[in-house]
């Protein structure tokens, strides 16, 4: 393709070459150092491709074979030129075209990062942005060896990296390193307290001395297992050991839930209308944006979906424009009605979501507790989740 475009830079013509020493003159050609390509073979004649420069030189071989040459075809910039060479706006505004072409590939319009699972997008872009690598970044201020060894440096949980620009493209990508193995201080002293509030099932401390039992009630910050021992607790002015507390202690756990679950709502009744807007975004500035003239959004109730795609991005050379389709989709509200057991599936698929959403994994849901009160508009849900789960936390003791 870089021939092709060299080729067209400097112009070429397509000639036809008819004769009885055809080959010779093709090889008389070839040893004067004429580059030819295209060549074509129709049975009376050969058509061919050569530059304007390798054209001149083809006149002397013509006269010693005795073959004749016709141009049946002229290509390239500097016939493009000559042709519309009084159209002066017209050629400004294409060398006006090229010029910004190659200005705005001086500079990174897309910025890519691959293989991050634990560490988050947003906190390697923002220390990218600080090292100067941000959308609209002059490119030859910046060096991907530096940045690889950068991202490298200040990230312990990244354990390869690679950068590389191509084009207006740059594309960071990293592979986390296996977290290293948590290493438990036995010898730092701590309490173990209470994370949260909770009835107290099971305690059993490895290290330290129990202060609460089975069925005590603690509230966050309750002393569990102490880190400060006695060797002879009846005898008085005995000197104080202190230990690394360690203890795993369960609870049970209430958690209150309350709602309401209409019995009248509207509901999206969707017509298959779909309107469309659209917009120009210039990464370049403060992200300018320009609405174009065609296309809307002609309903009153709608749900609208924005699609982003970037000019470009299939290739290595990105351009800063972004064009943004807005999506309106029509619907009209229906009011419908619930009866009773309609209402309390609606709840109980409700309460499910909120421990999905709300609860950690490892927590059990031991019991769960749902009340129904039916008023005139609603149905009045009051549940009470109980769970199983540990709540002890270490903390440090002030030695002086």
């Amino acid at each position: 393709m870089v021939l092709n475009m060299w080729q067209f830079t400097k112009g070429y013509v397509r000639i036809s070459v008819t004769g009885f020493s055809i080959e010779r003159f093709l090889n008389m050609a070839a040893y004067r150092g004429v580059y030819m390509w295209d060549v074509e073979h129709s049975g009376k004649d050969v058509s061919l491709n050569v530059s304007i420069k390798g054209f001149r030189m083809l006149k002397g071989c013509g006269r010693k074979t005795k073959c004749r040459t016709k141009i049946i075809g002229k290509n390239g910039l500097p016939f493009l030129l000559h042709r519309y060479r009084k159209r002066k706006f017209l050629m400004g505004g294409v060398l006006f075209f090229i010029f910004g072409l190659f200005a705005l590939s001086s500079f990174i319009w897309r910025i890519e990062l691959e293989g991050n699972e634990t560490l988050h997008n947003d906190t390697v872009m923002a220390f990218l942005d600080a090292q100067g690598l941000r959308t609209g970044a002059l490119k030859f201020r910046l060096d991907d060896r530096v940045l690889q060894q950068a991202i490298l440096t200040n990230f312990p949980e990244v354990g390869w990296a690679d950068v590389h620009t191509r084009g207006t493209r740059t594309t960071i990508l990293i592979s986390e390193a296996i977290p290293p193995q948590e290493i438990f201080d036995r010898q730092t002293p701590t309490h173990v307290i209470a994370a949260t509030e909770g009835l107290i099932t099971s305690i059993v401390a490895s290290a330290g001395a129990p202060m609460v039992r089975q069925n005590d009630i603690v509230r966050p910050g309750d002393m569990l297992v102490s880190g400060i021992l006695e060797l002879e607790p009846d005898t008085p002015g005995t000197p104080l050991i202190y230990v690394h507390a360690h203890a795993e202690v369960w609870a049970r756990r209430y958690h209150p839930i309350e709602f309401s679950v209409p019995f009248v709502y509207d509901e999206k009744v969707f017509t298959g209308q779909i309107a469309n807007a659209y917009a120009l975004q210039l990464l370049f500035g403060a992200n300018w944006r320009i609405n174009m003239p065609w296309g809307g959004n002609p309903f009153n109730a709608y749900d609208r979906i924005t699609t982003q795609h970037q000019i470009g991005t299939n290739g290595n050379y990105p351009l800063p424009f972004v064009l943004v389709t807005h999506h309106y989709i029509e619907f009209t509200p229906q009011q419908r009605s619930r009866t009773i057991e309609e209402a309390e599936a609606v709840a109980q698929q409700m309460i499910t979501n909120r421990i999905i959403r709300e609860f950690e994994f490892g927590i059990d849901i031991i019991n769960r507790q749902v009340n129904f009160e039916e008023t005139q508009d609603a149905l009045i849900v009051t549940a009470l989740i109980t769970t199983h789960e540990r709540i002890d936390k270490q903390t440090l003791i002030g030695v002086e």
